[in-house]
C-alpha cells in the first residue's frame, strides 16, 4: 500500500509541475536554445515527481506493512 501511495503521489505531481514548467518557460521569452529549454521543459516536471516521489515515500509509514517475527 506504502508504494501504490508514493507511485499515485509522484503521478499526480507531474500535472503542477507541468504547469510550472510552462508557465517558466513563457516568462523566459520562450527560449528555444538548449541548456535552457532542457532545463525548463524537462527539469521542473522531474523534480516535482522526484519530490512527489520522496514524500510519498517519507509520510507513507503509516501505511507500510510490518513483518512480525
Amino acid at each position: 500500500m506504502r508504494l501504490l501511495r508514493t507511485m499515485i503521489m509522484g503521478g499526480v505531481m507531474l500535472i503542477p509541475g507541468l504547469l510550472l514548467a510552462m508557465i517558466i518557460w513563457y516568462i523566459m521569452g520562450q527560449p528555444t536554445t538548449e541548456p535552457m529549454e532542457s532545463l525548463i521543459c524537462n527539469g521542473i516536471p522531474l523534480l516535482s515527481v522526484s519530490f512527489g516521489l520522496f514524500f510519498g515515500w517519507v509520510t507513507g509509514e503509516a501505511y507500510s506493512v510490518k513483518m512480525e517475527s
